[in-house]
Parts: structure tokens; C-alpha cells; sequence
């Protein structure tokens, strides 16, 4: 027997109370709906409605259903997957069976559409629900619901991050010294590996390596098994995040030089001269050995000392023109798990890409020039964690 649900009055301040079930959640998201509608239209969910029987076949139950109706008549219905808390494994499941269940809908029951309802939908789940053309509300307000015939959109934004989260201090994206070493370690080395193992492969505490990896599994970027060990990362999107909250530009004391001969020149310099001074290629150059875009413009060369590496270099200071930007890094991770070419030392490639994503002019793409080749060759520079 199908059971109506009750409508759910929104709170006047904030969110009000945290969901504490799939039904708590289906109410709030539903309460959504109607506050986004015009007037003369209404929303309707029911749950447990059973399964569907075209006498040769039995479907598969929904978690519920969703009726919009206009003057007391249904005008759409939406499949419901229910979820409290949306992790990326759970997204993809939802994904998968919302799916199903409009696909194996009997010949006899109208066109259903598919939805999701969760606690908090992150930008990033939001993303890939409105790719696979499933619609969805949350209990915060994220709202995206959309029908051909009849035409309808609804869109409305609620949080950016999710509200009931618990206590501690949250992450909510990826900037800092903590985020630096974990997002660089996630994106070295290869799942799976444990949150404790994670803090210790990125030389970061403990407790920044769960608030990050909660906030990356609410992204949809880490899948992690609930109590277990981090299974799956999605690096190249990881690495992009990480190159807009974190751009190099803003991390680093940066000063530009020119080396009047060119940047081959500065290679052989590298190369030749024994230095006194750490360092560190990234860039353009670095992207060379493994996915040359084009002829680099500008050298990138994390140091300890700017003023002192200029000096041994030969390199003069300008204002404008520099071929040679020479950067103090404020995270010492550009130093790690760094490679030779042509007797230079370089920065990992994924320092490198994140670098060129975040950086100007033709930058962006030869970033993604390069995570396109790290993509077809991790075999190459991804690292086992051993542990």
C-alpha cells in the first residue's frame, strides 16, 4: 500500500534539524520542491510504493516517488533514490539504480523520470547527476529538476558545503599547507592505503588527513569503503581543484628574471653547475620529458633562496619580460618525490600539471596536455605505497 507523505513545513533560519533517515531526507528535499514552485502547482512523494506488475514481469521497487501536479492532475513523476549521507561510492550506486528503474518501467506506467535525494549534494555530484540528466534535490536547497513534456525547469541553489556536518573543523576546499602534502600523496600514489597510512605517506596529521578525505568523498572525488581504506582517487580532477584553490601564484613569493640567452641556457646552467641552493623545475620545462606542448616561454624554478639562486645563476631581475620566474614556495611538498632529466632535478609531474592548470596564458592547456598523458602512462610516475 502506498503511503503519502506528509508535507514538511521549512525552516525560518538556517537548516533546522539534521536528517536522521532516508525518509527525513526525502520529506526536506520534497519541502525543496515546493517552496520552488509557481503557484497552482503542488508536490507529492510517496513511499514503499512496491512493486510494479505488468502480469509477465515484476519491476524493481523504487525507494519512492516524486508527483509534480498542476490544478490536482500529475503532470511529471520522478523515481526516487533516497541517500542521508551521499558518498561518491554511494553516488555511483544511486546513479546506477535510479537508472534501472526507469529503463525497466512496464510499457504500461508513463514515462518516469529519475531523481536523487540526499542530506547535502556537493557541487562536484551535482555536476555529474546533471550529466547523466538525473534530476535532484537536497534538504539544504541544491535543487535541479527538469522535464521535456511538459517543459519544466526547476533550479535553485542552497549550501555550498554540507551544514550538519560533524564536529571538528571541516574542510571546505583545498587550500593549505595540510591539503598540499595529502592532495600531492593522493594523487602520487596508488589505492589502497588506509586514512592513518594516507597521514603518514603525506608527512600530515591525522586528523587533516580525515577532514580532507570526508570532504573529497563528499566531492565525489576519493572513494574510501565506510571504516576501510581509500580505494579509488580521482587524481585528474583532484589535481585541477587543487590548482584553482591553490594556485602557485598566490602559494609561493615569486620573482621574475631574465636569462638573456634563453631557457636552454638555463638548463645547462641547472645541469652543469653545482648548486648551493635546493631546487626544483616545474612548468613548461618540466612537462618536457614526458608531454612537450610546445616551446616553453617561461622557466618555473622553485627554490629555498631566490636571491641567492639569481646569483649562481647569472640571472638578472626585471619587472617585466622575465623568461625565468623563480619561486619560494610556502610547502616544502614541491621538494618531494622530485626526478632527474638531463642532470636537473624536476618536480613530480603532478606538482607540474597542478602548476600549469593554475597558471596564465597558455598554461591551462598544456596542463591538461599533460595530465592526458600521466593518464595513458601512471605505470610511469604513479608510486606503490608499500604499506
Amino acid at each position: 500500500m502506498a503511503e503519502v507523505l506528509r508535507t514538511l513545513a521549512l525552516p525560518t533560519k538556517g537548516y533546522g534539524e539534521k536528517p536522521k533517515s532516508g525518509t527525513d531526507v526525502l520529506l526536506m528535499a520534497t519541502a525543496r520542491v515546493q517552496a520552488a514552485l509557481p503557484p497552482g502547482w503542488a508536490v507529492r512523494a510517496k513511499a514503499d510504493v512496491g512493486g510494479l506488475d505488468d502480469s509477465s514481469h515484476t519491476y524493481p521497487r523504487p525507494d519512492s516517488r516524486l508527483e509534480l501536479l498542476r490544478a490536482g492532475q500529475t503532470v511529471a513523476t520522478y523515481v526516487v533514490e533516497a541517500q542521508r549521507v551521499l558518498t561518491s561510492g554511494a553516488l555511483l550506486r544511486s546513479i546506477n539504480r535510479v537508472l534501472d528503474q526507469q529503463t525497466t518501467t512496464p510499457p504500461t506506467v508513463d514515462r518516469i523520470r529519475p531523481m536523487l535525494v540526499a542530506r547535502y549534494i556537493s557541487s562536484e555530484q551535482q555536476r555529474r547527476l546533471q550529466e547523466r540528466g538525473i534530476a535532484y534535490a537536497d534538504a539544504t536547497g541544491n535543487l535541479c529538476l527538469t522535464s521535456e513534456d511538459p517543459l519544466i525547469l526547476l533550479s535553485d541553489r542552497g549550501a555550498s558545503a554540507d551544514p550538519w556536518r560533524g564536529p571538528g573543523r571541516p574542510t571546505t576546499s583545498l587550500k593549505g599547507l595540510p591539503a598540499a602534502k595529502l592532495v600531492r600523496a593522493l594523487a602520487d600514489f596508488v589505492p589502497p592505503y588506509s586514512v592513518a597510512e594516507l597521514a603518514e605517506l603525506a608527512g600530515a596529521s591525522l586528523g587533516a588527513a580525515y577532514r580532507l578525505s570526508d570532504y573529497l568523498v563528499g566531492e565525489g572525488l576519493l572513494t574510501r569503503v565506510e571504516r576501510g581504506p581509500i580505494t579509488a582517487v580521482d587524481w585528474p580532477e583532484l589535481l585541477r581543484r587543487w590548482s584553482q584553490d591553490a594556485r602557485y601564484l598566490d602559494t609561493s613569493t615569486t620573482r621574475g628574471f631574465i636569462e638573456p640567452r634563453g631557457l636552454d641556457i638555463l638548463v645547462e646552467k641547472l645541469g652543469n653547475q653545482k648548486l648551493a641552493q635546493r631546487y626544483a623545475v616545474s612548468g613548461s620545462l618540466a612537462a618536457r620529458p614526458y608531454a612537450p606542448y610546445a616551446e616553453a616561454r617561461l622557466g618555473l624554478v622553485y627554490t629555498e633562496d631566490v636571491v641567492e639562486l639569481a646569483s649562481e645563476l647569472g640571472l638578472r631581475p626585471v619587472e617585466t619580460g622575465a623568461n625565468v620566474l623563480l619561486a619560494m614556495p610556502r610547502s616544502s611538498v614541491v621538494f618531494e618525490r622530485t626526478s632527474s632529466w638531463r642532470d636537473i632535478t624536476l618536480v613530480a609531474p603532478t606538482q607540474a600539471a597542478a602548476d600549469l592548470l593554475g597558471g596564465p596564458g597558455r598554461n591551462p592547456a598544456e596542463g591538461e596536455y599533460l595530465v592526458d598523458w600521466m593518464k595513458e602512462n601512471e605505470d610511469a610516475w604513479r608510486r606503490q605505497s608499500d604499506r
